[in-house]
């Protein structure tokens, strides 16, 4: 026990296994062991016994234990011929030593008897002096016997039999021991899990996993009760004041654990499915939910508390079967949206406010037989949106605007969708789905317009009007968004619903920053830019962040898209890019008066961008610095080379004075600082004037250089020694010049052998390729 002390209360007392946690393999192995721990209350969670039977214990172990023995009795044969070996050598060596001995005995007896007796009778001894000699070395050191003859070696069956004898005593132990643990470990109630192990072991790994894996997921929730209610209950409840609803409200915290941003709905299609936990009670949108809660409060309790609720305007539009209605419908029944078609808008109008003006303006069109206009469409559209539901909730828009028209209705009445979704799909698939419809019983008593001929002019018609209203939303609001609708109606559910999710996040982000006092990001809110406009800020549509860091103006105006632009103090600003978006986020008042430490210039103090016809009617205006790019002369140090003329399709205006660029880059830099090249002076020696030269009119190639070298040997300055070098250079000159006409009068393409060639052409040929890797500036 005092080694248990030392070593097993450390595991729950001591870092890191404290925190981490640990696992005791095989351990308490015994009755004695599992008391030791219910004396010292050391309690672990759960127990885990892994069953197996006899046989298959058997069947795992044997293997292994035959082959330990096989190996065992290899290295005791090993063993057993080295000292063989060994005896052998000795004994060997012993002879030898033995035999040298008695041949010198026998010699020197031999020499006391040479004179005595004749060569016969010596050689007859000396055969007998040999047998004695060996038998003298077989008395000595006779042959050893095996020992291990002696010793009765152990049979292969007999091994096995023994050893499975052992490990059945074992096992027989083993489970009579686990039983005195379990009912232990029964006492101190401690759960126990058993788990079959005659499968394989990645299949054991598995079902231990999965038994166990809510007790380490859910671990800090261990001691949390929740208890599933009903929803009148738990209304009843709440109502008395008995119980309290949670700070979550209506929202199920497992959804909005998972990202979801729109507020749940409940009604009879969409039942709501209570849990009380503490004093609180929670309701879930699933029966899973409210179990995955009551597994692990403690774990979506942690999470932030749902944002303010943001009504949903979103609108679907697409060509006839593309899917907007299932789309539209969907939503409504599942968050309780609004769909809106446009007969809806009228059918509302004309059962809710039947007495109004106009409905009875809609009433007089629809007895006449004839279609409302948009004008007045939109209008009831405007009304149906004044409802709860529309304010609250949010509504969805099913195939409308398609006209140019109805979007310019729409604009003036302040209607715009956050986001509108288009479904595409060809014609052919619109057909397709038509005709399966047919084929449905599902039909409506009254005809129909579903003749393929029919459906083909209103595809035809929503392909046209839709590529004039689409570029607008993208450029004015950027909140179109395409969807493949040759997929699932479940895969364009979820898309579409992820896209309102994000769409909606951002909304309530927006908000909470706004509602804090902090610079919130206004991308993809389908801000107009007439609102722009009258919301910028002191910095104009210039970057505050490089401004104020780099002192460089940063013109955001030519990209009419607010991925990089930021609410902060009721005034809109936009930056450059990402980084500078992320730094305007974390902390606006650096960037702002009265931290920033530059304005922005005077309206005529900024530069102007200009296109060439801009340039051109700006006439008689010249171009300072002579037409020169100012940038390029100043970042070449204002050196000579420097000077390069500027392309009138990049010319600006600053100060009242224009200014022309070598590209885009170099004009990009002087809108960025225009005090730091706008003001210089040209220097005396200008470059001459670049005039289009004829190929036909530029000189031989050489002319040059023969001319330098004839002008120095015929100096009549330079010494005689000069001019004679230098004549020597001119004449060397010529004879390389005359290499290349002459092979190439003389080469032809078919080899030649070399007593057919011309005398010097070889010379000349290696003359030629000795001037590959000769320096021109060296001669």
């Amino acid at each position: 026990m005092e080694v248990l002390d030392n070593i097993v209360p450390a595991w729950w007392m001591k870092e890191p296994f404290r925190s981490t946690g640990f696992v005791l393999d095989g351990f308490p192995r015994t009755g004695d062991e599992a008391q030791y721990l219910a004396d010292r209350m050391l309690c672990p969670d759960v127990a885990v016994f892994l069953e197996a039977d006899e046989d298959d214990v058997t069947d795992r172990l044997l293997p292994t234990r035959v082959q330990k023995w096989h190996e065992k009795q290899a290295k005791k044969m090993e063993k057993k011929q080295k000292i063989r070996e060994l005896k052998e050598k000795i004994r060997a060596e012993l002879i030898a030593r033995r035999r040298a001995q008695l041949v010198a005995e026998a010699k020197r007896r031999g020499e006391h008897n040479i004179g005595g007796h004749e060569d016969e009778v010596l050689d007859e001894e000396d055969e007998d002096e040999e047998e004695d000699i060996e038998a003298v070395l077989e008395e000595e050191f006779p042959k050893d016997e095996d020992e291990g003859e002696d010793e009765e070696e152990e049979e292969e069956s007999d091994a096995i039999d023994r050893m499975k004898n052992e490990i059945s005593e074992k096992y027989e132990t083993d489970i009579s021991n686990m039983q005195t643990v379990q009912e232990e470990l029964d006492k101190l109630l401690i759960p126990q899990t058993t788990i079959s192990c005659k499968r394989k072991p990645r299949i054991v790994c598995y079902q231990m996993y999965k038994k166990l894996k809510d007790l380490v997921e859910n671990r800090e929730s261990i001691f949390e009760k929740c208890y599933p209610l009903s929803y009148s209950l738990a209304r009843k409840m709440i109502v008395l004041s008995y119980k309290h609803p949670s700070n979550f409200g209506q929202w199920d915290p497992i959804k909005l654990s998972e990202g979801d941003a729109i507020k749940p709905y409940q009604n009879q299609d969409t039942p709501s499915f209570p849990a009380l936990h503490r004093n609180c009670v929670y309701f879930f949108t699933s029966k899973e939910n409210r179990e995955t809660f009551m597994k692990n409060p403690i774990k979506y309790l942690r999470q932030p508390k749902p944002k303010s609720t943001v009504p949903v305007k979103i609108a679907i539009v697409g060509p006839p079967k593309s899917g907007k209605t299932t789309v539209a419908k969907k939503f409504a029944s599942t968050y309780g949206l609004m769909r809106l078609s446009m007969g809806d808008a009228l059918r509302w109008v004309l059962n809710n406010q039947p007495e109004t003006e106009l409905a009875l303006v809609l009433k007089w069109h629809l007895h006449k037989g004839l279609t409302a206009p948009d004008e007045l469409a939109i209008r009831a559209l405007d009304t149906v949106l004044m409802d709860t539901v529309c304010n609250t909730t949010g509504f969805v828009i099913d195939g409308y605007p398609v006209t140019r028209k109805q979007v310019s209705l729409l604009e003036e009445m302040k209607i715009i969708p956050v986001k509108i979704f288009e479904l595409q799909i060809d014609v052919k698939e619109v057909l397709r789905r038509a005709l399966l419809d047919k084929q449905t019983s599902e039909r409506f008593p009254y005809p129909m317009h579903d003749s393929s001929h029919i459906f083909s002019v209103k595809n035809s018609c929503y392909k046209a009007q839709t590529e004039e209203i689409r570029p607008y939303y993208e450029e004015q609001h950027q909140n179109w968004y395409v969807i493949d609708a040759f997929h699932s109606k479940w895969w364009i559910w979820d898309k579409v619903l992820q896209e309102t999710q994000a769409i909606t996040k951002q909304i309530q982000l927006y908000l909470e920053r706004i509602r804090q006092g902090k610079a919130a990001s206004i991308a993809d809110l389908c801000i107009m830019p007439e609102e722009l406009l009258s919301r910028l800020g002191e910095f104009g549509q210039y970057c505050p962040v490089t401004l104020a860091e780099k002192g460089e103006l940063v013109d955001c105006s030519e990209s009419p898209s607010l991925q990089f632009a930021a609410e902060f103090r009721g005034h809109y600003y936009k930056m450059a890019g990402q980084e500078e978006l992320d730094k305007f986020l974390n902390d606006p008042e650096p960037y702002v008066p009265p931290l920033a430490p530059y304005a922005l210039p005077l309206p005529n103090m900024l530069p102007k961008k200009l296109t060439a016809a801009d340039v051109k009617a700006l006439f008689p205006m010249q171009a300072e610095m002579q037409g020169y790019c100012p940038v390029t002369y100043l970042d070449g140090k204002q050196r000579y080379e420097a000077l390069v003329p500027g392309d009138i399709e990049y010319a600006v205006l600053y100060r009242k004075k224009l200014y022309i660029f070598e590209s885009e880059e170099k004009l990009q830099k002087f809108m960025r600082l225009p005090e730091k090249y706008w003001n210089q002076t040209l220097p005396t020696k200008l470059p001459p004037i670049k005039e289009p030269i004829l190929l036909t009119a530029l000189p031989l190639t050489g002319y040059l250089e023969q001319v330098v070298v004839s002008v120095k040997s015929y100096n009549p300055r330079s010494s005689d020694y000069i001019r004679k070098k230098y004549k020597r250079k001119l004449e060397q000159f010529v004879d390389h010049c005359e290499l290349i006409p002459y092979l190439g009068t003389k080469m032809t393409q078919k080899y030649k052998e070399p007593q057919n060639r011309p005398i010097d052409f070889d010379h000349k040929l290696q003359t030629f390729l000795s001037l590959k890797d000769v320096d021109p500036s060296s001669q």
